[in-house]
């Protein structure tokens, strides 16, 4: 009888406990069996976003980036040295454009700068993200109370490993999109590779790295510190209460199409602005051996000397006017698509 006692009081509250087991215990099991699948599902939607976001911008702005490239490269290329610009505006450039190689020419090299963008904007998001969220949880705040530094130290960190993981086919896009109609030296993306290997090694398709580098990091850093900053005080200030969207069942705040496409253009101007230069000089670094022997080539801060004494502080400028026609249209529709795939995938 004793026996059946013990063994009757270590089985009731097993039973009560079993009886009484609450949902949140189911919950928290299910979450523990389908918590990395959903870690995993959640970062290929992230660098979907990202990835669709940057290669729809880039198609969207094609005409104006190829634009911005031939000023930028055109006084290293040309055999006219008393007409180191490449035409006396915009339109003008648009126009040789079109003469030398028809419409669809403004879209030269477009397809390996998609093929480009694709990874690059992928990676380049999904860091910034996941960045930002692990500098915000160490002081146990959500990223979207992240403050402007972390916001800053998150988007340099982002835009340099995507550099540096997508640099070769930076420079592919560099090289298809700065040839001449009839002067063509590669038949595309793959023998572009072969040819640079072959003839540079392995090394050259990391010409001009360096200050690639410079532009990236300040770049991304400025725009999503920017950005970010912008969206935070828009969606506070009640002065843009009538430009912003609530969800009607959640109370959420969000941006409307005006207001990302002001806080997209802002955050693109500033960073432009402040890199311009260095992405004058990583250019020509790109497209250098092409056009001038081994003895010739200048490293980086070369080039900015020799810029800065031939053609003074506005050669180092030279295509800022179609940029900043690009910025506008450019991070508007990059960020318009990443925060409207965002919405339609519920990522989070």
């Amino acid at each position: 009888r004793q026996q059946n006692i013990t063994t009757s009081s270590k089985f009731i509250p097993t039973m009560a406990k079993t009886l009484h087991r609450r949902p949140e215990d189911d919950t928290e099991a299910t979450n523990l069996t389908v918590d990395k699948p959903s870690r995993t599902i959640e970062a290929a939607k992230q660098l979907f976003c990202g990835g669709m976001a940057g290669s729809v911008a880039k198609t969207v702005t094609a005409p104006l980036a190829r634009l911005t490239i031939l000023f930028q490269v055109h006084s290293l290329v040309t055999t006219k040295k008393y007409a180191p610009q490449y035409a006396d505006g915009v339109l003008d450039g648009a126009k040789k454009i079109m003469q030398r190689g028809g419409f669809f020419s403004f879209w030269k090299g477009n397809g390996t700068s998609v093929l480009h963008r694709f990874p690059f904007s992928a990676i380049n998001f999904y860091v910034y993200e996941n960045t930002l969220d692990f500098l915000s949880r160490t002081d146990g705040n959500s990223k979207e109370d992240a403050n402007p530094i972390k916001r800053f130290i998150a988007g340099a960190f982002a835009g340099s490993i995507a550099c540096v993981a997508c640099y070769p086919l930076d420079l592919v896009r560099t090289r298809l999109t700065t040839e001449l109609p009839g002067k063509e030296h590669y038949r595309g993306i793959f023998d572009t590779f072969k040819k640079i290997t072959a003839t540079e090694g392995v090394g050259g398709l990391y010409t001009g790295i360096g200050p690639t580098l410079f532009v990236a990091v300040p770049n991304f850093a400025i725009s999503y510190t920017v950005y970010g900053t912008l969206k935070e005080y828009v969606l506070d200030d009640d002065l843009f209460y009538n430009l912003r969207k609530i969800d009607d069942e959640s109370g959420e705040k969000s941006m409307s199409l005006i207001l990302t496409l002001l806080c997209g253009a802002a955050s693109g101007s500033a960073s432009a602005f402040v890199t311009f230069p260095f992405d004058t000089i990583r250019r020509r670094m790109q497209i250098q051996t092409l056009h001038l022997s081994p003895e010739e080539c200048l490293s980086g801060t070369q080039q900015f000397v020799n810029i800065i004494k031939t053609e003074g502080v506005k050669g180092l400028y030279r295509g800022i006017q179609p940029e900043l026609l690009k910025v506008v249209p450019f991070v508007g529709s990059m960020f318009v698509t990443y925060e409207f795939l965002k919405d339609q995938l519920n990522v989070s």
